[in-house]
């Protein structure tokens, strides 16, 4: 008996259709799902991003904007 593996996108509807006929045929049989990848929620993935820019983070709220200031080309 020979082993083949097969790397496809889960999401992909045609790609599980296919599997599944070819599985229904009689001919292969299927061991056991031997990936299944984790998907972060997005959440996590923002506490992780906010984690990270934590550290460039500047205090601006006593900042006040001087357009006189900002318009002396000098």
């Amino acid at each position: 008996m020979a082993t083949i593996v097969l790397d496809y996108n889960a999401r992909n509807s045609f790609a599980q259709r296919t599997l599944e006929y070819i599985l229904s045929l009689g001919l292969f049989q299927s061991r056991s799902v031997a990936y299944a990848p984790v998907i972060e929620e997005k959440s996590t993935k923002r506490k992780k991003l906010d984690k990270e820019l934590n550290k460039y983070l500047i205090d601006l709220s006593s900042f006040k904007f001087n357009r006189d200031e900002a318009n002396n080309y000098d």
